[in-house]
């Protein structure tokens, strides 16, 4: 009986040890994760491949971080980042695709701005284009 009492107790306790444990996505984590990288979130330095890997992990870091109030945005938002990562520049289908994901985005970007403003205090810009400008072509004549 005594044993039973005592598996019992040691089960009990062992669940509310894992019950205890904060879930991934906490207010806390994710503010000091947005905070600490706001530059980068805001203005992104994309020069070559490893700057677009950069930015991309770090929009999947932030979504996995993020609370579930704006958890579902941030994961739009990171589809968005990968897929201006593959894009061909030199292919228009391709650069609209892009184009129309972040125009279909922006009601997500704007969730996620306004969350982060008023809980964390910070304030995430307008989203940039990883994108590079496709320059028009100018006729010679």
């Amino acid at each position: 009986m005594r044993i039973a009492v005592l598996l019992a107790s040691a089960t009990l306790l062992s669940i509310a040890a894992c019950s205890s444990d904060p879930p991934a996505g906490t207010n806390g984590k994710y503010c000091a994760t947005v905070s600490a990288n706001l530059g980068k979130i805001n203005s992104p330095a994309i020069v070559d491949a490893s700057d677009v890997a950069s930015t991309t992990n770090l929009y999947r870091t932030i979504t996995s971080v993020a609370p579930l109030a704006v958890q579902k945005e941030w994961a739009t938002m990171t589809s968005n980042v990968e897929a201006a990562a593959a894009v061909n520049p030199a292919d228009p289908a391709s650069v609209q695709r892009v184009a129309d994901m972040t125009r279909s985005s922006q009601q997500a970007a704007f969730a996620i701005s306004d969350y982060t403003s008023k809980l964390c205090g910070v304030t995430i810009g307008t989203p940039t284009t990883t994108v590079p400008p496709v320059e028009p072509s100018v006729p010679t004549t």
